[in-house]
């Protein structure tokens, strides 16, 4: 079949990445599988090495979509947040230190143990090994192409549709946000998140301008849904079909197996 299609979602950005070729399909169960590996190893050093990797190829490929300062800060701190509580909270293992020393007949408190210590590590890992994977899907894959893989699979077309449309809102929501904040700072409101006031007024002033804009749009496509009689028929003629290269394949079995070694070694 020739590619000589006309794509529904032209605007969808046009760049070559491995990751980008590959079928739709394959790749979310790459992804799946990279997931699974992250919540079964305790290696602390695999598994940040490899979180390292995904950050330095997520940022050093033409993505359309990159992360912004303000959510790597964002990030950095719920982690952190993470790290202290499993740190404060476990007491089992060997006793590392004390957060608050022992001064004149004082102290000490807080005891941090070394199991406290390896969860919070462990945890945070975990935490930014689905993130930093979860981009790399969501900014390398086109949201009706997944849809049409998943449909050629026999997945009802109804369930890929809504699929898609949640990825496909993940960039349209971030530029809605983007565009919110730099009304409230042209308007001269406080949103820096560095202060407790600057926060409070980010999650005032966004929120329900974000859950507004999502109803709306939500009600846009709804009626655009049933003007065309989507759900109709029980199945639908595709625009294109997506290929299932055995390239592909090849390369899925090939990160089982390197995932493999990484566990057994």
């Amino acid at each position: 079949m020739k590619d000589n299609y006309i794509p529904v979602n032209s605007d969808w950005p046009s760049f070559t990445t491995p990751t980008r070729t590959m079928n739709p399909v394959i790749k979310f169960l790459a992804i799946t599988l990279i997931a699974i590996y992250y919540f079964i190893i305790t290696d602390l050093i695999r598994m940040y090495s490899l979180i390292f990797i995904v950050l330095i190829y997520y940022n050093f490929k033409s993505f359309p979509y990159q992360v912004s300062k303000p959510k790597y800060r964002f990030l950095i701190i719920f982690s952190l947040l993470i790290f202290l509580v499993q740190a404060f909270a476990n007491n089992q293992g060997k006793l590392v230190f004390y957060l608050i020393p022992r001064i004149i007949e004082v102290g000490p408190f807080i005891p941090i143990h070394e199991n406290g210590l390896f969860l919070g590590l462990l945890l945070v890992g975990r935490f930014w090994g689905v993130i930093t994977i979860s981009w790399v899907f969501i900014d390398s894959t086109n949201p009706f192409d997944f849809a049409q893989s998943l449909t050629q699979l026999k997945v009802p077309y109804r369930l890929a549709y809504s699929l898609s449309l949640a990825l496909r809102f993940t960039p349209v929501l971030n530029n809605e946000i983007m565009t919110i904040r730099n009304a409230q700072q042209t308007r001269g409101l406080n949103t820096n998140p560095n202060s407790l006031k600057g926060t409070f007024n980010l999650l005032k002033f966004t929120l329900f301008p974000i859950i507004s804009s999502t109803l709306s749009r939500i009600k846009d496509i709804t009626l655009s849904m049933e003007g065309r009689a989507f759900g109709l028929y029980v199945d639908r003629t595709p625009l294109k079909e997506i290929p299932f290269r055995i390239s592909d394949m090849m390369l899925y079995l090939m990160l089982m197996m390197v995932l493999w070694l990484l566990l057994i070694i």
